[in-house]
Formats: C-alpha cells, sequence, structure tokens
C-alpha cells in the first residue's frame, strides 16, 4: 500500500511533536484530579426515565404501513458494476467463477466431427487415393516400378494431400475456437469469437516455419503471438481481452515442463500444464482488469488420467468429452 506522506495511517502528525503540544494534557488546576460532577454523580433524568413517547403504544410502524420497496420499484437489484471482483481480485461470492464454461462433450462432438475429422478423412481419401490410383495405374509389370511421370503425378497428389490436410485442421481448429469462445462468460458476460480461418493461418504460418527451422526453439515465441492474436478476436460484450505473454519469459516454463515431463514419461504433464495457465491467465486482462489462476496439478492429474484412460478404451470417441473436461476444469480455477 502507499501511504501518504506525512502519515502513517492515523492522521497527520503534529508539528510539535505529538498530540497534543507538549506531550499531554496534564491534570487540571489544583490537583487531585477532576473528581465527580457535583452532586454525587449524574443521576438518572428527571421524572425517573425517559419514558415512552407521547401518546403511549410505542413508537409504531414508520409512516404508510412499513417500509416497502426503493422508489421505482423493482427492488434493490445488485449493486453498480454487477457485483464482480476489481481487477486482479479472487473468486466471486455467491455467483460461480469469474469465468464460467457452458459447453459439454454432446454439442462439442458433432463440431469436432463434422469440422475436423470428416473433412480431414475426405481429404485423405480424394487426393491419397488418386495418388495411389495414379501410380498403381503407371506401375512397370517387369520392374514394379512407377514411370517417371507416374511418380511425380502421384508427389503431387500427396503433397497436396499434405497441404489440403494442414488447411482442413487449422480450419477445424478455428471451429474449436470458436465453439469454446462461444461457450465462455467472463464476469456475467458472454464472449464472442470472430476470428477467422484464414486470419488464424496467415497468423500462424511465419511462427510455425520458424519454430520447424529452429528446432521447436521458437516454441514460446510462436505461443505467445498465436495467443495474442486469438485474444483480440474475443469480444466480451464490447470488451476486450489483451494477453501480454512474451516468449522470452515463457521460455524457462517450457524448457523445463518438456524435459521433465520427457524425462517422466509424461507424468510431470500436469504441473507443466498447470504451470502453462497460471503464465497464460495471470498475462491476460480484460479492459485492464487482470486474472489469476489458482494452480491444482493434483486435481488435473486425476481428471487428466482418467480421460485418457477413457479416450483409449472408446477407439478416441471420447476425446471431446475429455476436451470439455479440460475447459470446464480450467474456467474454476481462473479468478
Amino acid at each position: 500500500m502507499m501511504q501518504i506522506p506525512g502519515s502513517n495511517g492515523l492522521g497527520p502528525v503534529h508539528a510539535a511533536g505529538g498530540y497534543p503540544p507538549g506531550g499531554g494534557y496534564g491534570a487540571p488546576p489544583g490537583g487531585g484530579g477532576y473528581g465527580a460532577p457535583p452532586g454525587g454523580g449524574f443521576g438518572a433524568p428527571p421524572g425517573g426515565g425517559f419514558g415512552a413517547p407521547p401518546g403511549g403504544g410505542g413508537y409504531g410502524a414508520p409512516p404508510g404501513g412499513g417500509f416497502g420497496p426503493p422508489p421505482g420499484g423493482g427492488g434493490y437489484g445488485p449493486p453498480p458494476g454487477g457485483g464482480y471482483p476489481p481487477a486482479g481480485g479472487g473468486m466471486m461470492m455467491g455467483g460461480g467463477g469469474r469465468v464460467n464454461y457452458s459447453g459439454g462433450g454432446g454439442s462439442l462432438f458433432s463440431v469436432y466431427l463434422l469440422g475436423i475429422f470428416l473433412p480431414v478423412l475426405g481429404v485423405e481419401l480424394v487426393l491419397g487415393g488418386s495418388a495411389a490410383a495414379v501410380i498403381a495405374a503407371t506401375r512397370d509389370s517387369a520392374t514394379n516400378q512407377p514411370s517417371a511421370v507416374g511418380g511425380v503425378l502421384g508427389g503431387m497428389l500427396l503433397l497436396l494431400m499434405y497441404v489440403g490436410i494442414f488447411f482442413v485442421a487449422v480450419a477445424g481448429m478455428n471451429k474449436l475456437l470458436k465453439y469454446y469462445w462461444d461457450n465462455i462468460t467472463i464476469e456475467g458476460k458472454r464472449c464472442a469469437y470472430h476470428g477467422t480461418a484464414g486470419g488464424l493461418i496467415s497468423t500462424m504460418i511465419v511462427p510455425l516455419l520458424i519454430t520447424m527451422c529452429t528446432m521447436g526453439i521458437y516454441t514460446p515465441w510462436y505461443i505467445c503471438k498465436m495467443k495474442s492474436w486469438i485474444y483480440s478476436q474475443v469480444d466480451v460484450s464490447g470488451e476486450r481481452l489483451a494477453y501480454n505473454g512474451d516468449g522470452g519469459s515463457l521460455l524457462g516454463i517450457w524448457l523445463l515442463g518438456s524435459i521433465l515431463t520427457s524425462l517422466t514419461f509424461g507424468i510431470y504433464f500436469p504441473w507443466y500444464h498447470n504451470n502453462l495457465l497460471e503464465y497464460e491467465w495471470n498475462n491476460t486482462s480484460i479492459s485492464g482488469r487482470g486474472f489469476r489462476f489458482q494452480k491444482d496439478p493434483g486435481g488435473f492429474f486425476g481428471m487428466w488420467l482418467l480421460n485418457t484412460l477413457l479416450m483409449v478404451c472408446t477407439c478416441f470417441i471420447y476425446t471431446p468429452w475429455a476436451i470439455s473436461n479440460q475447459w470446464e476444469w480450467e474456467a474454476k480455477h481462473i479468478g
């Protein structure tokens, strides 16, 4: 807390060194103390007490039969500002968390199926199947090798397949982002995601290439650039989110977490993921009001382990529910 100059929280200090001048008020003239009031005490008021109000019967109710509602009707309503904590405050009291997620695995499954799985499968079947057909049709029966023309055409089709999968996957990622943010409320205000697949691709393509050329070392900067763009595309009832993280400060968290997760065969992942979420939300604000993430690696570990087992047992059909469970857990720990 910042102190006001010349103050210790009790008011200004007197110029003469205390209250009052000279170090105290001293005894009354004549010594011996102030003594009792004349007559041996103050005694009771005249008439033996204050008694009842004139007219008897007590004071009664206020005029009009009670205090009633405030002028204008409708109750007193919430306090100004919607009852949410100030910047940097913790969780809301009595109204749920500051951030809430309302989605579910069932509705996310349709986005996952129609937005990612089926489009990627379609690209593989069309372009991958075409490449295989071209190679098979130009194969020499004697050498069992495709002709030069067939090999080139087949290779080009395979290259197009991989490029197509990339663009379709990014478009699907954008649909997942829209689903997530459209099911998030912050301080009681519904979020709306306005990012496009084209904008997402143009934002990620250069950082992704740099990450590949640096053998992954550029990953923290890539993460921060993506987060910054994504948050800038989220509207919160007229307010905007801002992400202030940078790759330099994230590098240590990312490097240590990656090493420990690898050395422990993935067991350290819940702790690593909590550290990433803490960095992300602690560097995020809405109109200048910051967030705080409350880490709980033990709680996340149990959820993560159960989700992993269910995904494996269901041949990964459970994936949308696992993702939704993780988003809900994350929202509950943001204050």
